[in-house]
């Protein structure tokens, strides 16, 4: 068993370092965590519909628009699923669109793989990345008036830090940025420039030509749907402009045919390694489901080269002894993972249990992260039971994990 206040103390004391390299890794999960659905009846429970589906939900949607092109698309994606089992990869989007472009990239004159010819797998490739976009684009007016990036955002204004804070995103959504700057928060993605802001690479290779500390850097690994491929002087370059629905730079990384539409990949890529080298360097992840080999590889690698690096994985869904991360983490006591039901803390694997049943004085402390078993005032007159000491870990949803910073107070 594990005492949860171990691990909301802990996060309190990590976060709580101003000086200490700091970075965030955000997931599907973080987008998915805006429930959209209506309010419910009285006596029901609210029903869950994301904003933004996560990868599975996508991968639904992007399975209909290609059967959606007819029977030869239809089988193509089929076979593919099929390669994806295989091969003991997910059968989820990320993994069907990199397999597209592997072979949009391989595929000949007069060839066909998978029953589709060149022009066949460029229309399967536009579908699936149109479909992903029209999603994570909500209009205006869908976006609840108060999402939990907002409170992200809050949490970030009130901490003073001399170390520059690091995001990393997976998501193609603009939430991040949005958010920020309804806060006035001053953020650097990498593009700079005036009309037409372009990706610059050599900035994320020298710290001298990052903004100070007060900006935050904001990193997106798979892409966004407000960056494009233009054709320049100096030839084809990845700029920032406004979001649009063709979806043309989501998952740059797997363009081997493309390199300069790979390139913010591989930047982004090199400065999260770069990063996680730094002494005493702390990753946080919400939302992030460990379903990128590439990532994982570079987040394990880091921690085996760099014995005082820490991550902190907060996970959403209840943990098993079988699971990868989980044995990952108890071969290695610089990993934790916080799951509902449990976690792995120093390469140990255990269920939450409280030493002492949470009362009045002890459950403003732990409620937002720590939902206990135990009646505040029914635990100060009577004796605790096993029951009492146990509880669900909430910090593995976004909406909790942002309200737990904001309750941190001021740094």
């Amino acid at each position: 068993m594990h005492d949860p206040r171990r691990v909301i103390d802990d996060l309190r004391n990590h976060l709580s370092v101003h000086d200490r390299s700091l970075v965030f890794l955000f997931g599907a999960g973080t987008s998915s965590a805006i429930n959209i659905a209506p309010p419910p009846n009285p006596g029901d429970l609210r029903k869950y519909q994301p904003l933004i589906p996560g990868v599975d939900g996508l991968t639904t949607i992007c399975e209909k628009a290609v059967a959606d092109l007819g029977e030869s698309h239809k089988k193509a994606w089929a076979s593919m699923a099929q390669q994806c089992t295989k091969c003991n990869q997910a059968v989820n989007i990320e993994n069907i669109l990199s397999m597209v472009r592997a072979k949009i990239a391989a595929v000949g004159d007069g060839e066909t793989l998978v029953g589709l010819d060149s022009d066949g797998l460029r229309l399967l490739e536009s579908a699936i990345c149109s479909s992903i976009a029209k999603k994570v684009l909500p209009a205006s007016d869908k976006i609840p008036e108060r999402i939990p990036h907002d409170r992200f955002v809050q949490w970030v204004q009130r901490v003073h830090r001399t170390s520059a804070l690091e995001l990393f995103t997976t998501n193609y959504d603009i939430l991040f940025e949005r958010a920020f700057e309804l806060a006035s928060v001053p953020v650097f993605d990498g593009f700079v420039g005036a009309h037409e802001p372009f990706f610059y690479p050599d900035c994320l290779d020298d710290d001298d030509l990052l903004p100070r500390p007060k900006w935050v850097r904001l990193w997106k690994l798979h892409g966004s749907v407000n960056w494009k491929a233009t054709e320049a002087s100096v030839g084809t370059r990845i700029v920032r402009g406004q979001p649009c629905d063709t979806g043309e730079m989501i998952l740059p990384s797997h363009r081997k045919y493309d390199e300069s539409r790979k390139q913010p990949y591989t930047s982004f890529m090199d400065r999260l390694a770069r990063v996680l080298r730094r002494e005493h360097a702390l990753l946080i992840t919400c939302g992030f489901g460990f379903r990128d080999d590439h990532i994982n590889e570079l987040v394990y690698g880091a921690l085996e080269n760099n014995p005082t690096a820490n991550v902190i994985a907060m996970w959403f869904e209840d943990l098993k002894e079988t699971d990868e991360l989980v044995k990952r983490a108890q071969r290695r006591s610089n990993l934790t993972v916080v799951g509902p039901n449990g976690g792995v803390l120093s390469g140990t694997f255990g269920e939450w249990q409280l030493t002492q049943p949470v009362d009045r004085k002890t459950h403003a402390f732990l409620d937002t992260a720590f939902d206990s078993n135990a009646n505040p005032e029914e635990s100060a007159s009577a004796a605790a039971t096993t029951e009492d000491l146990r509880g669900k870990m909430r910090l593995g949803d976004f909406n909790w994990f942002c309200r737990f910073l904001n309750e941190m107070g001021s740094q």
